[in-house]
């Protein structure tokens, strides 16, 4: 049975050079509790709670981590709801010197800024271990590291397909899923003259504007192609795209501008609108909160061509990393090493993507995974002419916290698209 490897497989420059790590000097944990002899108990600001898809089968796997170990080690659960408000938590405790006993984070970019605070466990001799190592696709730790040192590891991948509701394209007498930015143009029209509404965007700084993000990167992708990132945001695809983004806009609900994620999947999930890029693990709460047959009319796709060229790719990152903080007590570091253990264990992988829809860097056994749509996202992945990253995981986490802010100056018209472009490069600058 085929081995289905679920993992970013986007090549991503392994941060700073190879050296010496420096010793971290500040402990951290700092709601950690410890008796001398008694069990470990070790705090995890989770974003897998609530509405999330995989808050039932990681809460399962949370107990019966606490069931193995029970008496020695115990994790407890802080439920974190709201994204960007973990987001902007996690780092003012980062950088004030106190860092979770366990965590997770999205962006590439923050792996050094984290890593450079000192606060961090080093992870390489674990990760290196035959057993952990080979849980991995290859290269996959090694993409993690800063000066060859592993402060953390790739869990959840985002492997990002553009979802068609079929049944609104139907409704407006489309029959064929467009496969270039013209033809886009040519089904929002027609869907526009129906009364129909075509694009699911955003601008919301609370969630990086997301969609809108995705878009981009597609479009960068569309008009740069495989190395667009490489050139910098001198090249004029970064424009182009911008461009694009913008007349998108024309095609979007009315409250596009200010919306939220909570706002777009309210408008995909209840057919308010009939397009939107995301990620796998969205697949389970379209079974939840969908509208009733929602999931059976979505139909995938892959990146968009454009001026003929660079169509059919695949926008993919990583979406969590798990680090920890650095521990003085080894029994706390090997507690920290036991429960990373557990969660990479591939048969939990296996039922967390089963029932999310979510893909990991985990290798498992996806030949048997019941989500058909699921499935076609990793056949469309192997597939693709290339694969490259989100915006936001290939700049720096300046550039990408600025995005919305910049995005909706130019839907405002106070900025030009060629100024859009200019503001992110200054973000990168200051």
């Amino acid at each position: 049975m085929c081995m289905v490897i679920i993992a970013m497989l986007v090549g991503s420059m392994i941060l700073s050079g190879c050296g010496k790590s420096e010793e971290n000097q500040n402990t951290s944990g700092e709601t950690a509790k410890t008796e001398e002899d008694g069990e470990i108990v070790l705090t995890f600001p989770c974003i897998w709670v609530g509405a999330d898809s995989k808050a039932e089968v990681f809460g399962k796997m949370i107990e019966d981590f606490n069931a193995e170990y029970q008496g020695k080690y115990r994790v407890e659960i802080e439920d974190q709801t709201d994204y960007g408000a973990y987001r902007d938590k996690l780092r003012t405790l980062i950088s004030a010197g106190s860092a979770p006993d366990i965590f997770t984070f999205s962006d590439y970019s923050d792996i050094e800024l984290y890593s450079q605070s000192g606060n961090l466990m080093d992870l390489t001799e674990f990760l290196s271990e035959e057993d952990i190592a080979g849980r991995f696709q290859n290269n996959a730790i090694e993409e993690a590291q800063y000066q060859c040192v592993n402060y953390c590891f790739p869990y959840e991948s985002a492997v990002i397909p553009i979802m068609f509701n079929e049944r609104m394209l139907k409704e407006a007498g489309i029959t064929e899923v467009p496969a270039s930015v013209e033809e886009l143009w040519t089904m929002c029209e027609t869907m526009e003259a129906k009364g129909i509404v075509p694009l699911c965007l955003m601008t919301s700084e609370k969630n990086k504007a997301w969609t809108s993000m995705l878009w981009y990167s597609y479009l960068v992708a569309a008009c740069g192609g495989q190395d667009v990132y490489g050139r910098g945001f001198e090249d004029q695809a970064f424009v182009e795209a911008a461009e694009l983004l913008k007349k998108m806009f024309q095609y979007t609900t009315s409250d596009a501008i200010g919306a939220d994620s909570t706002v777009v999947n309210g408008h995909f999930f209840n057919e308010r609108a009939a397009v939107c890029p995301n990620g796998s693990w969205i697949l389970g709460r379209i079974k939840t909160e969908g509208v009733e047959g929602l999931y059976d009319n979505i139909v995938l796709s892959s990146g968009l061509s454009y001026k003929g060229e660079n169509g059919g790719v695949y926008v993919s990152s990583v979406q969590a990393y798990f680090a920890a903080a650095k521990q003085d007590d080894p029994r706390r570091e090997e507690a920290v090493k036991a429960f990373f253990e557990f969660v990479t264990r591939p048969d939990k992988v296996f039922e967390l993507a089963n029932s999310s829809g979510s893909l990991f860097a985990v290798k498992i056994d996806g030949a048997n995974l019941d989500d058909p749509l699921q499935a076609q996202i990793l056949a469309d992945k192997e597939a693709a002419p290339f694969l490259i990253g989100t915006f936001a995981s290939k700049v720096s986490t300046k550039v990408s916290n600025s995005f919305s802010a910049a995005l909706e100056e130019m839907l405002l018209d106070e900025i030009t698209p060629r100024q859009f472009v200019q503001r992110l490069q200054e973000a990168d600058n200051n």
